[in-house]
């Protein structure tokens, strides 16, 4: 009996391990270094579509559609900008604010993260490297209600996510979004006047 109830205990302290890593995981509003991410999104019964995504920080990223082409976005000290020339010429869309966009990011998800339930975790190797898999249902409560299931694939040398998968499920649709990233230390960006 008392080797059931420690192994019941050790159970429960590595389930609420991994709710802690995914928590944790799942809070971060980026890595804090510049990344270039491919987000592949597919909506149940439509062709997916895939954008990069060039991140330099929360006031300067870029947005660019590759399948299908598309107008390329531009974030840049608190003006939203796009280009329908592949960044030749940038027109202004509207003016934003960037510290108040993060704020209020952050407690859209710490209330989300109260839903955190089901969390598994696992180990890997992706693309040759160890990594750790991260996963759990969340219930996202902005906009419309939906229910999801996010996975994290974190590269064990330096604790970067270099794989997430977004399973969504709303009452009118289903969508699944894989972004594949990468460090992009060189990257710079358009920075218009």
């Amino acid at each position: 009996m008392t080797l059931g109830l420690l192994t019941a205990t050790a159970q429960v302290a590595l389930a609420d391990a991994c709710d802690d890593r995914f928590k944790d995981l799942y809070l971060q509003l980026d890595q804090g270094v510049p990344t270039k991410t491919v987000a592949t999104t597919a909506f149940k019964g439509a062709p997916p579509s895939t954008n990069d995504f060039l991140y330099l920080g929360p006031d300067h990223y870029m947005t660019v559609p590759t399948s299908p082409a598309g107008p390329w976005i531009l974030g840049y000290n608190n003006v939203l900008y796009q280009s329908a020339d592949e960044g030749k010429s940038w027109e202004k869309i509207r003016e934003m604010d960037t510290g108040q966009n993060a704020d209020k990011a952050k407690t859209d998800k710490l209330a989300n993260a109260k839903t955190i339930r089901n969390a598994a975790c696992d180990e890997e190797e992706l693309n040759g490297e160890p990594v750790d898999v991260v996963a759990a249902d969340i219930t996202v409560s902005q906009g419309m209600v939906t229910e999801n299931r996010y996975t994290y694939w974190v590269r064990k040398s330096d604790d970067f996510i270099v794989k997430a998968i977004y399973d969504t499920k709303a009452p009118n649709f289903e969508m699944v979004t894989t972004q594949e990233i990468e460090k992009a230390p060189g990257l710079t960006l358009p920075a218009p006047e």
